[in-house]
């Protein structure tokens, strides 16, 4: 799975791939490759990299996604693969981006749809949550508009890049 992390005014981009039981190989940007032992926990995630061992809480705050490591409390994105394409393809995202159809970031299990077809949606709205590698995670409506077609079932299992929920952008739907 590709992930990229913003920090400090700078993206890095994260490559994490299993690598036996509670193993991971992790590469940051263009840096060695590590096997890491890991355990999540839900917004704390345990690692074991040789003998160093750390604790890093993810979590939002009221300005959005943190990292606390160390006692340092660090305000970080993370971005699946998708959503960073989409931003690199808008010029760094913000306002007016976006596309009406909801993807899986990775490969995972539907906990709970958050609306109906029909349903008036604002960006930013959750509407679907996705477990993945123990963590639950909402996928946000990237524009607004009205919920046009559902295409999976709480509990079904998806793919990475899976179409979710496909919404109508409010300038089509009026």
């Amino acid at each position: 799975m590709r992930f990229t992390i913003e920090y400090g005014g700078e993206s890095h981009p994260v490559d994490v791939s299993p690598a036996g039981a509670g193993r991971y190989a992790i590469r940051i940007g263009d840096g060695e490759t590590r096997i890491v032992d890991a355990f999540v926990d839900g917004g704390l995630v345990h690692l074991l990299d040789g003998a160093a061992s750390r604790a890093i809480d993810l979590g939002a705050r009221g300005d959005g996604q943190h990292g606390q490591h160390s006692g340092l409390d660090s305000r970080l994105t993370v971005l699946d693969a998708a959503t960073a394409r989409r931003r690199a393809r808008a010029g760094g995202g913000g306002a007016g981006g976006g596309t009406g159809t909801v993807r899986s970031p990775m490969p995972g299990r539907v906990v709970k749809l958050l609306v109906d077809v029909g349903d008036a949606v604002e960006a930013g709205q959750g509407v679907v949550i996705v477990e993945a590698m123990k963590m639950e995670n909402e996928l946000r409506a990237e524009v607004a508009g009205v919920v046009e077609a559902i295409h999976v079932a709480a509990d079904d299992r998806v793919d990475g890049d899976a179409e979710l929920i496909t919404i109508t952008p409010a300038e089509a739907a009026g």
